[in-house]
């Protein structure tokens, strides 16, 4: 189960960083090959479409961390319903109250880092529709 949610993760977060990483690639290789001819770019309106794309690729970092800490409190917590199992099957000694707070503790903990990294992908992906139309605005026809 651990490698599938992995995985999904992995394939979630590629897009966010192909977008935005690619975006200003490719805006900073016509902005080289038009910088011969000075009315060609608007400077002054690209970088705000810069701007953007670099807020999206730190936001996308933002959300591999935040996926990463959800990861951990979900071990954490599937850790803590094995303690519990174990307790309820009389195979164990510790406190049920203890492990079911710990239960409680740890899928809040999961749960608010999983939303914060949807909120900041989604961030992200709005930097990206930001920067899109600017980038355009910014290329004139010589």
């Amino acid at each position: 189960m651990i490698r599938a949610t992995v995985a999904f993760e992995h394939a979630a977060l590629r897009p966010l960083f192909i977008l935005n990483g690619g975006a200003l690639v490719v805006y900073l290789g016509v902005y080289g090959a038009l910088a011969k001819s000075p009315a060609a770019i608007d400077l002054s309106v690209g970088k705000f479409a810069v701007v953007c794309w670099l807020t999206g690729l730190l936001l996308a970092t933002l959300v591999a961390y935040l996926g990463a800490r959800s990861q951990f409190a979900f071990r954490k917590l599937r850790g803590r319903e094995v303690d519990r199992a174990e307790i309820d099957l009389g195979l164990s000694s510790k406190s049920a109250t203890e492990a079911a707070e710990a239960i409680g503790r740890y899928g809040q903990e999961a749960n608010c880092y999983r939303s914060a990294a949807i909120l900041a992908g989604a961030l992200s992906v709005a930097s990206f529709m930001a920067g899109f139309w600017p980038a355009f605005a910014s290329i004139h026809q010589v």
